[in-house]
């Protein structure tokens, strides 16, 4: 076969190749579906609605969360990225209602805290070797993943953590407590360590189910309310 000829031959293959490859590495992908309904004193204040793209051993890669009113109105969105991390995803919080976001970036290796205000400039922490006293940190959604592999190992032992809050460019000292078996599902109970947080928010409580999904959370939002003040919630998720 002459040189020309060959070339118009690869030149035939090689897209078909690329589509192949394509394929399988969009059906190593699957994407799964969950929501939660938030309440405060038995009145629902919003709903999460979370997307999220697992390879097929289901390790996490993606996630996105859009929060909505009870009316369906978007009001936030949370996305993450766990190509760097379980624990610390690279992701961003986005308020619609006052534009302001807020997250977690890795550059070079490097994880770093981020806050943007309307109309101020971004604010930045990093996240260093040293940070949080050594202990595990937690951005974003990253304990969920972390955990839900993990129920059996978190069941025998308390774990001490520092949960980043990049949109006052801290961090808060939790111990996680298993607290047994309740109708069926594993409780876990999630004790701050810092005495102002205790104020409003004491403890966290999380439920999951024996094969890892998470199924009921009591304890301070990640979405503040109309006025940007604090609130709790329980939340239930369904599958």
């Amino acid at each position: 076969m002459k040189i020309k000829d060959l070339n118009q031959l690869y030149r035939g293959i090689l897209p078909a190749v690329a589509l192949l490859l394509s394929l399988n590495l969009f059906a190593a992908e699957k994407t799964s579906l969950y929501t939660g309904v938030a309440t405060k004193e038995g009145k629902t204040i919003y709903i999460e609605k979370h997307e999220v793209a697992e390879n097929e051993k289901g390790d996490v890669l993606r996630a996105k969360t859009t929060y909505s009113t009870p009316e369906d109105k978007v009001i936030a969105t949370l996305t993450s990225d766990f190509a760097q991390s379980i624990t610390n995803a690279e992701h961003e919080m986005h308020d619609l209602r006052t534009e302001r976001r807020y997250g977690v970036r890795w550059k070079n290796g490097q994880a770093y805290m981020w806050d943007k205000k309307t109309d101020k400039k971004e604010e930045r922490e990093e996240i260093g070797k040293d940070f949080a006293d050594g202990k595990l940190v937690i951005g974003g959604q990253g304990l969920h993943y972390y955990m839900r592999s993990r129920l059996k190992e978190f069941a025998k032992k308390e774990v001490a953590i520092a949960i980043l809050i990049p949109g006052k460019l801290d961090w808060y000292s939790f111990l996680v407590v298993p607290a047994g078996e309740e109708k069926g599902l594993l409780k876990f109970v999630m004790k701050t360590q810092s005495a102002i947080l205790r104020l409003f928010a004491p403890k966290l409580e999380v439920w999951y189910s024996p094969e890892g999904k998470l199924m009921r959370y009591r304890g301070l939002s990640n979405l503040s309310d109309d006025k940007g003040n604090n609130q709790n919630v329980e939340i239930t998720y369904t599958y």
